[in-house]
């Protein structure tokens, strides 16, 4: 266990030293995640209840991209570039290699939760802080960095991963109701959107930064995909190359 642990941190380390020499980026991501915040509020007269869920929304917008489009990119690059390949014959696990690359990316989901919210404070809005955010960071992150480890690992070059993470990341970041009330979808698309781990954090964001607490099921549920998700991704993650 003690070695595990060990082998976890190391990783956590080093990807950790990637982020300090290209920050500038992880915060180009987070400005692009409150982007849609600023566009509907110039284009509409938006409520105080608006605003709240539209920087609800940013937030967890900013944290699906990290969740699968930067997990993907980050093991895609360290795949095809043999950084991968050196972890594998350090030896180290590929529970601990999966452990440590999801502890990076809650990290930098922290960072990107607190530019938005930072960006969401300098324009005016009006939004409760809460011990509660943290836990919700932290699953929200992680809750689907297990499919982002099981494309990255079976991709067959590096453009085709790459271009498979951002698409999938996209993709269910816009399925997921987290700038409008589910109920505004289609009876189908809601059906789409319950499967997305994001539909909830939208829900559980957006009460605590109004000031609420009410949000035992939605974090059960992102607890569990986290979970599933991340053991999954240990479990049947292509660790040797063939």
């Amino acid at each position: 266990m003690r070695r595990w642990l060990s082998e976890l941190l190391i990783v956590f380390s080093i990807e950790f030293r990637r982020f300090v020499t290209e920050w500038p980026v992880y915060l180009l991501v987070s400005v692009i995640a409150a982007a849609p915040l600023f566009l509907v509020r110039l284009a509409t007269d938006v409520t105080a209840a608006d605003d709240t869920r539209l920087l609800a929304g940013a937030v967890v917008f900013g944290l699906g991209l990290q969740s699968i489009n930067g997990t993907g990119q980050l093991m895609v690059s360290e795949r095809f570039e043999g950084q991968m390949k050196l972890f594998r014959t350090a030896p180290m696990s590929q529970g601990a290699y999966v452990v440590g690359i999801t502890l990076f990316t809650v990290a930098m989901a922290a960072v990107s939760t607190a530019a938005v919210l930072g960006i969401g404070a300098l324009t005016g809005i009006a939004f409760s802080l809460s011990l509660l955010l943290i836990p919700l960071v932290i699953m929200t992150g992680a809750s689907l960095t297990g499919f982002a480890v099981l494309i990255a690992t079976n991709a067959r070059t590096a453009s085709s991963g790459a271009l498979l993470a951002n698409t999938l990341g996209v993709l269910v970041a816009l399925l997921s109701p987290v700038f409008y009330p589910i109920e505004r979808l289609p009876e189908v698309l809601q059906l789409v959107a319950h499967l997305s781990p994001f539909t909830y954090a939208g829900q559980a964001f957006t009460e605590v930064l109004s000031g609420g607490s009410s949000v035992l099921l939605p974090s059960l549920i992102l607890l569990g995909f986290m979970l599933v998700t991340t053991t999954l991704g240990i479990v049947k993650m292509r660790w040797r190359e063939s």
